[in-house]
């Protein structure tokens, strides 16, 4: 059995299915954990999120684009039966037109209804902000964005954390307060923090923290960690390149 972990997907399901094939990913003795943003900006985020949600070996931790899902699904599904339903605020616009939410939307609305309200139930009961796991005596933190500052604290505990912080945090590549852990972040691409990083996964302090997008939707690389030994797999994108 092996443990891996990947983030940042953005329908990217074409790299993800074929990351799955390079790690040769078996479903009944593997787990797989997706460090947030399954949805949003690429093609497939509905398919790959129902890919997900088939695979009881896999498990979604929530970023800030899989909360926006989660807020509107419910809203999505009424405007299926009244177009006048949905309460276009400042964060919805946000969220379809500055976050590449429509292309999620879309497939969302194109769903028949019991897939729908399959979807809004996962999200419903499956919605969790953080995990700490121990693999082989090593133990990690895996949560999407990280911890801002006033959270760089030996004593912080992960459950007193807004979730807020958890999904929107940008944070430096050595901010991990723990000594005795290694947490795996992602929501920040690796390239932002220099040329040098592209579509790499980042060390930071002394190995004890990993940011593990890499920009596979901006045209990068699709970045898995596999928890037992540290290896790290890549695998190339198919979207365009983008400089953001």
């Amino acid at each position: 059995m092996s443990t891996y972990v990947i983030s940042d997907l953005h329908g990217c399901k074409k790299e993800f299915d074929a990351m799955l094939k390079k790690i040769e990913y078996n479903d009944q003795y593997d787990e797989m954990w997706i460090d947030g943003d399954v949805c949003d900006r690429g093609n497939e985020s509905i398919p790959l999120l129902q890919e997900i949600m088939k695979n009881q070996s896999m498990h979604l931790i929530f970023g800030n684009h899989d909360v926006w899902l989660h807020r509107y699904a419910g809203e999505l599904i009424d405007t299926k039966r009244d177009n006048n339903s949905v309460d276009m605020t400042e964060d919805f616009m946000c969220w379809l037109h500055y976050n590449g939410g429509y292309k999620t939307a879309d497939q969302f609305m194109d769903l028949s209804y019991p897939e729908c309200y399959d979807i809004e139930e996962y999200l419903d009961t499956h919605e969790i902000y953080f995990k700490e796991l121990e693999v082989h005596q090593k133990k990690f933190i895996i949560t999407h964005a990280g911890l801002a500052d006033e959270y760089l604290k030996p004593d912080t505990r992960m459950t007193e954390v807004p979730r807020e912080i958890l999904i929107w945090s940008h944070i430096g590549i050595d901010d991990n307060p723990y000594d005795d852990k290694i947490m795996i972040v992602g929501h920040h691409p690796t390239f932002l923090y220099g040329p040098q990083y592209e579509g790499k996964i980042i060390h930071g302090k002394n190995d004890t923290i990993y940011h593990i997008d890499c920009g596979c939707v901006f045209g990068r690389t699709l970045g898995c960690i596999r928890l037992d030994d540290m290896k790290e797999f890549y695998v190339p994108s198919t979207c365009p390149y983008l400089k953001i």
